[in-house]
């Protein structure tokens, strides 16, 4: 039996990139949830992956070269693990959700829209911390991911 489809966040990649996030357990449940479902990201994530780790390297300009160094092994440690799996960039269905997002919810994040937005196309589950998105899938009258995540329902269901 094929398991459930799970489109990553980006908050769940930057571990890859060594940038720390605080949720209660990552280390330990991360691998888990990478066996338990089919996971996948959005490659806009990898832009925006960047973009934080180029922030934290002009706030502290001592650690850029480390920063800018694991980021590069991180994307090549990503690339290679066979257990995440890309999607496209974007499509015609994927804007058409992310400008429902933008025009209906006011969602101005372009990436979060595409990201929420691949999800919904897919029919896949949507790991995000995100309450703005979750606020869009709740309300009823807008494309929605199959079923929408946060890393607190992954740390009860696997425990």
């Amino acid at each position: 039996m094929a398991s459930e489809e799970l489109v990553l966040d980006t908050t769940y990649l930057l571990p890859i990139f060594g940038i720390s996030v605080k949720l209660e357990g990552f280390e330990k449940f991360f691998p888990e949830l990478l066996a338990r479902y089919t996971v996948l990201y959005n490659p806009v994530s990898l832009v925006e992956a960047k973009w934080i780790v180029l922030k934290l390297a002009k706030r502290e300009p001592r650690r850029r070269s480390t920063l800018l160094k694991r980021f590069r092994m991180g994307l090549e440690a990503l690339l290679r693990d066979e257990r995440l799996g890309q999607t496209e960039l974007t499509n015609p269905d994927i804007e058409e959700v992310a400008d429902l997002l933008l025009t209906r919810a006011g969602i101005a994040d372009y990436f979060d829209r595409l990201i929420y937005a691949t999800a919904t196309s897919r029919g896949s589950f949507l790991l995000t911390e995100d309450e703005e998105l979750a606020k869009a899938a709740r309300r009823g009258d807008l494309p929605a991911p199959k079923r929408m995540i946060k890393w607190g329902d992954v740390v009860r269901e696997m425990h």
